[in-house]
C-alpha cells in the first residue's frame, strides 16, 4: 500500500475514545511543513464579514455553543483540520487524525467574542501572521467569531490554517461549508474513512496509476528531464530595489499587505476588455505587474536612485513571474466526481513565466525629453496596447503549455523533490543560527536544480479569478446546492475544474436567507523576500493584494507597485486610457 494512503493505528495510551488515523505527508504537504516549522511561515488567514438578515429572529446563530457545533461538523467533513504533523526518525512527517479530535475543541482552537472596533480583527490577523506566529502552532486549524460591539448583527469571522493542509481555494471552502453549517439544522456526520480517502496527495490521484508499471516509470523519467528542461531555460531577471544579505534567505519573514478593490465599473470594463481580447484576467495580470514594475523603475532611475550601469543591465534582463497552480482538475476521474474537486486540502503546482525585457523605448536618457507622468513615463509611452495584448496571449499559452502537457502531473511531482529540499535547507539553517550552530551542507540541492545561478524572480502571482460561483453570498445554502455538504453526487462549478455533469445547478430560491457575506480577504504569512500580487473578483469587484516582506522591501515601494498596477489595468484594460494614463499615486 502507498504510505500517502491512510491506515488505522492504535488510539494514544492518553487518548482512549476513538480510532487514529495516519498517513506519510506527500511532496507537496512536506514542503509546507517545513515552511510552518520556520516561524509560521506560509499560514493562512482567511476573513469574513457576515451580516444577519434578521437579527431578533436568530440571535443564537453565532453563540458559542452552536459555532462549536458547526466547527466539530465541519472537521469531520474535513478532517485534516483537526489533524496534527508529527516528525519521523527517518527525517519524513506524517499527519494522524484522532476520532475524538473531530468532535472536541483544543484550547484556543474556537474562539467566540465581542469586539469594539474592526481594529481588533486587524490586531488578531497581524499577531497571527507577523507577530506571534507560532503561538498557535500546537493546533492545525483554529476559528474565531467576533460579534460586532459597534455594529450589532455583523460577525467577524477568521479561519487560520496550516498551508500544508490547504491552498488559497480552500478558503473559499472552509468558508462556504462553515457558514452554511452554522446556519442549518444539525446533519449527520459521514464515515472518517470516506473523508479520509477523499484527503491524500496527488500522487494517489494520478490518472496514469491504471496504467502498466513500465509505462509510469516511463512517464516519471521524462517528466522530470522535461522539468530540468524547463528549469534551465531560466535565467537572469531581476524585480524590486531590495535589502538582501547572506541571511536573508533563512530570515523569518516580517509580513506586511497592501490592498487595492477596483469598483464595480471599473471592475466590469476591465474584465469586459479581457473577455473581448479572448484573455483571462489571470493571463494579463503578469505583464500589468512588469509594466507597473517598469513605471517604479523608471521613476527610480529618472531620480538618480538607481547607476546608469545598473540600470542598463535592468533593461536587458527578462522578467520571470511564477505562481500555484490548482491541480484538482487534472486528477482522477472517479475522485473529482466524488466531490474531489471541492475537497479542502493542499493540491497545488507552481508554474513559471517568462516575458521579454521591461520596455525601456528611451534607453538611458534622463533628460528633458523623456515623458513623465508622475515622475515616470506614461503607459502610452512605454508598451502600446497591441503590445501589451501580444504579451498577455504569451503569458496565456505559456500556461496553456503547461496545463494541456500530457505530463503535466508527472512534472509537477518531479518539481516537488526540489522544493522539498529547499524548504528544509531554510528551516534547518534558519534553527541553527538560532542556537548558534554551524549550517549544514545541502549538496544535493546543486544537482536537483538545473536553474541558472543569476536566475531572479521578479514576482509571484495568485489569481483565483471570480470567486461568486464558489463562494455564495447568501446562507443557510439550499439542501440540494451542489457545493452544500448535504448534497451527494450534485454537479459542481467549472470553477473547481471541468467536471462532466448532467444535472442543472439547482436555484436558491426558496430558501429563507440567515445571513449574508458582505466581504472577505486572504491573509498569508509570506516567505523570506515574498513579494506576491493576489487577485480575485467578489461581489462584481477586483481585489488586488500585495503580500511582501517588509525586511527586504519598503512600504512606499509596496504601495507604489500595487498602485500601478490598478493604473496599468486602467490604461490597457479599462474603458478611458487618458484618465488612467494620467492618475495619481
Amino acid at each position: 500500500m502507498s504510505p500517502y494512503q491512510w491506515s488505522l493505528v492504535s488510539p494514544t495510551p492518553i487518548h482512549s475514545g476513538g480510532r487514529a488515523f495516519s498517513r506519510t505527508l506527500g511532496p507537496a504537504e512536506h514542503s509546507f511543513y517545513y515552511d510552518r516549522i520556520t516561524n509560521g511561515t506560509a499560514d493562512i488567514i482567511w476573513h469574513y464579514t457576515v451580516e444577519l438578515a434578521d437579527p431578533p429572529r436568530h440571535p443564537l446563530i453565532f453563540s458559542e455553543r452552536n459555532v462549536t457545533r458547526a466547527w466539530a461538523t465541519v472537521k469531520q467533513h474535513y478532517p485534516l483540520l483537526a489533524a496534527r504533523m508529527e516528525p519521523q526518525s527517518d527525517g519524513t512527517a506524517r499527519f494522524v487524525v484522532e476520532e475524538h479530535a473531530l468532535s472536541s475543541h483544543q484550547p484556543d482552537e474556537v474562539t467566540v467574542r465581542t469586539i469594539s472596533s474592526t481594529d481588533e480583527v486587524t490586531s488578531i490577523i497581524e499577531r497571527g501572521i507577523r507577530d506571534k506566529p507560532t503561538e498557535d502552532s500546537h493546533i492545525m486549524s483554529r476559528v474565531f467569531v467576533l460579534a460586532r460591539g459597534d455594529k450589532p448583527g455583523t460577525y467577524e469571522v477568521l479561519f487560520k490554517a496550516a498551508h500544508a493542509i490547504a491552498d488559497a481555494i480552500s478558503g473559499a471552502t472552509l468558508g462556504r461549508t462553515f457558514l452554511d453549517v452554522v446556519c442549518s439544522p444539525p446533519i449527520e456526520a459521514a464515515r472518517l474513512e470516506e473523508r479520509l480517502a477523499m484527503a491524500v496527495p496527488s500522487q494517489v490521484l494520478n490518472p496514469s496509476l491504471k496504467m502498466s508499471p513500465a509505462r509510469q516509470r516511463w512517464r516519471r523519467a521524462i517528466g522530470k528531464v522535461t522539468f530540468l528542461n524547463m528549469r534551465k531555460r531560466l535565467e537572469g531577471g531581476h524585480t524590486l530595489p531590495r535589502k538582501i544579505s547572506e541571511e536573508t534567505y533563512r530570515t523569518p519573514a516580517t509580513t506586511e499587505r497592501v490592498f487595492i478593490r477596483l469598483n464595480s465599473s471599473d471592475s466590469r470594463a476591465v474584465l469586459d476588455a479581457c473577455k473581448r481580447y479572448r484573455i483571462t484576467f489571470g493571463a494579463a495580470i503578469p505583464v500589468l505587474t512588469q509594466m507597473a514594475l517598469t513605471r517604479v523603475l523608471h521613476r527610480r532611475y529618472l531620480r538618480g536612485e538607481l547607476s546608469a550601469d545598473e540600470w542598463e543591465s535592468r533593461r536587458r534582463q527578462p522578467m520571470h513571474f511564477g505562481g500555484p497552480l490548482n491541480l484538482r482538475p487534472f486528477l482522477d476521474e472517479g475522485w473529482q466526481r466524488a466531490g474531489g474537486v471541492a475537497e479542502m486540502f493542499l493540491m497545488i503546482d507552481f508554474y513559471d513565466c517568462t516575458l521579454p525585457f521591461m520596455p525601456a523605448p528611451y534607453g538611458s536618457r534622463r533628460d528633458a525629453s523623456v515623458p513623465r507622468v508622475d515622475g515616470a513615463p506614461p503607459y502610452a509611452a512605454l508598451l502600446s496596447r497591441a503590445r501589451f495584448l501580444y504579451r498577455a496571449r504569451l503569458a496565456k499559452e505559456q500556461l496553456a503549455r503547461l496545463v494541456k502537457h500530457p505530463l503535466m502531473l508527472e512534472i509537477a511531482h518531479a518539481r516537488q523533490p526540489l522544493y522539498v529540499a529547499r524548504k528544509k535547507r531554510i528551516a534547518t539553517h534558519w534553527q541553527a543560527s538560532v542556537k548558534g550552530e554551524p549550517l549544514p551542507p545541502f549538496p544535493e540541492l546543486d544537482q536537483m536544480d538545473a536553474v541558472a545561478p543569476d536566475y531572479c524572480l521578479a514576482g509571484a502571482l495568485s489569481s483565483i479569478g471570480d470567486m461568486s460561483p464558489i463562494l455564495p453570498d447568501s446562507y443557510p445554502l439550499p439542501s440540494s446546492h451542489p457545493l452544500c455538504i448535504r448534497t451527494v453526487q450534485a454537479p459542481l462549478p467549472s470553477a473547481y475544474g471541468n467536471v462532466r455533469a448532467t444535472t442543472p445547478r439547482p436555484s436558491a430560491s426558496g430558501t429563507s436567507t440567515v445571513l449574508r457575506m458582505v466581504d472577505h480577504g486572504t491573509y498569508l504569512h509570506g516567505r523570506p523576500t515574498e513579494l506576491l500580487v493576489s487577485s480575485a473578483t467578489a461581489q462584481e469587484q477586483i481585489g488586488l493584494a500585495l503580500t511582501y516582506d517588509a525586511n527586504v522591501y519598503s512600504r512606499e515601494d509596496a504601495e507604489e507597485y500595487l498602485q500601478e498596477v490598478r493604473l496599468a489595468a486602467m490604461y490597457y484594460l479599462g474603458e478611458d486610457e487618458r484618465v488612467a494614463a494620467k492618475g495619481k499615486l
